[in-house]
């Protein structure tokens, strides 16, 4: 059931991460056209080809995407943390410890600076956790253009801190098994 759960969350995670990079990458590829499309007609425009310009002019839309930033910071916080979720869950991030672990002599030495590790991790979490939530829960600002509410642009912070905190403390349960394993 919990393997189930984990590959679950973890394809959610993936497919997530993939669709907000996707979607940023589509928000870029049209806000650079735009711009090239506007660059380009005045360049005809200035060049004596002002009948091409204008029909360029009629057929695109040629103001600014007032509502672009909006879209983008929600978008990068949502893949900012999300991502970050995905990485812990298969513990994909760097980590300084790994070649710290291997140079310590014993397997109960080595253990127990596993454990360690994972639970300054817990603490941190559970501290983000904790502090993420009192920012969702406290602000009271909208979005500019979409009258969307901060707490929407924010409440990635603590899904992905739940998220981050159950593997932390599941790797710390394991950790523990295994020092007692050993001991």
């Amino acid at each position: 059931m919990l393997k189930k759960l984990d590959i679950g969350i973890q394809t959610v995670l993936r497919v997530l991460s993939i669709t907000l990079f996707a979607a940023l990458g589509v928000l870029l590829l049209v806000s650079v056209s735009m711009r090239l499309a506007g660059d380009f007609e005045v360049f005809l425009s200035m060049r004596g080809f002002q009948g091409i310009a204008d029909f360029i002019k009629s057929v695109l839309p040629m103001n600014s995407f007032h509502w672009f930033d909006e879209i983008v910071e929600l978008l990068i916080s949502a893949l900012s943390f999300f991502g970050a979720a995905a990485l812990w869950a298969v513990k994909g991030h760097f980590a300084v410890g790994d070649w710290i672990s291997s140079r310590l002599p014993g397997n109960v030495s080595r253990v127990t600076y596993k454990a360690i590790v994972t639970l300054v991790s817990v603490i941190f979490m559970a501290t983000f956790l904790w502090f993420s939530v009192k920012l969702c829960l406290q602000t009271t600002e909208l979005s500019t253009v979409f009258q969307i509410p901060k707490w929407v642009m924010y409440g990635s912070m603590p899904i992905s801190a739940v998220i981050m905190l159950s593997y932390s403390v599941a790797q710390l349960v394991g950790n523990i098994k295994e020092f007692k394993k050993g001991s």
